[in-house]
């Protein structure tokens, strides 16, 4: 069960600690002003959705609890947020549902396993698993008939009668990292807000190999050549990376030349492609900054 109230997860499970030392930690009060004995502390290993395992440290031992107890502020420390919606929750870290629970009268039970000596022991309610095992495999047959459709996409055909066989208990089915990872996009680095004002101001360069199938010609690496201001791009096949040098004088005469300016900036990634004594020194001689 998870818990706003407590101080600590609790657990009166021995078996669940794959860590384990005895610690004297007094008492706990419970709500009918009982006490229970600490008796030990370590860490409990959780399987979480997609079979990833996580492990929660600082697991109070106290035998004579009747339930399990996660501490919610631990886990908001630990930057995992707790979302509640009807009858359900969810745990999500960095975008990822790491587990989630249902409520069974006015407690949020957890649904989830935790690892005993390398097996899994399961935490799911004991009242209508049978149903609910059944109603997640459909659930789950519906997200990959659909192209790994979302639980929010889902609600709507289970809403309009368009996904048979699918509760409503069983509709924050888990998500699978393979899923997440593959639907996120790609972010955009930010803007500097400056831009080079001409041609051949500021140069970015690269070096890309080796590949596996060489081109006609042989080679097995190439070196790219940028100009930030008009976005053109030049490229001169490598077949080895001690061409770089002799490259760039090639490509720095030809543009120079026709352009009528000088480069005046070259941005590299500081690999040791670049960085040799001839080249710095051609770099200096020439009044190249980079």
């Amino acid at each position: 069960m998870i818990d706003s109230g407590a101080s600590f997860h609790f657990t009166p499970h021995r078996e669940w600690f794959c860590k384990y030392d005895k610690y004297d930690g007094g008492d706990v009060f419970l709500g009918d002003d009982r006490k229970a004995r600490i008796i030990g502390c370590g860490k409990v290993k959780c399987k979480l959705q997609g079979g990833r395992v996580r492990t929660l440290t600082g697991v109070l031992h106290i035998p004579t609890l009747a339930i399990n107890l996660t501490f919610v502020r631990k886990l908001d420390d630990a930057s995992v947020k707790i979302v509640f919606k009807k009858d359900t929750y969810k745990m999500v870290g960095e975008a990822l549902v790491l587990m989630q629970g249902v409520r069974i009268g006015t407690l949020y039970n957890m649904q989830g396993s935790n690892i005993v000596d390398g097996c899994n022991s399961s935490v799911v309610p004991e009242s209508g698993v049978e149903n609910l095992v059944v109603s997640g495999e459909k659930t789950m047959l519906w997200h990959q008939r659909l192209g790994n459709i979302g639980d929010k996409g889902l609600r709507i055909l289970h809403g309009k009668g368009m996904a048979e066989g699918i509760s409503n208990s069983a509709l924050d089915f888990d998500f699978y990292e393979n899923c997440v990872y593959g639907k996120q996009n790609q972010v955009s680095f930010p803007s500097s807000g400056k831009r080079v004002k001409q041609i051949l101001e500021l140069m970015h360069s690269d070096v890309f190999g080796s590949v596996k199938v060489p081109s006609l010609c042989k080679s097995i690496y190439y070196v790219s050549f940028i100009d930030d201001f008009s976005r053109n791009t030049w490229i001169y096949f490598l077949k080895k990376k001690s061409e770089v040098f002799d490259r760039f004088k090639e490509f720095k005469a030809l543009v120079e030349n026709q352009k009528d300016k000088k480069i005046r900036v070259l941005r590299i990634d500081n690999s040791g492609k670049f960085c040799i004594k001839e080249f710095e020194e051609f770099c200096k001689k020439c009044g190249i900054t980079w």
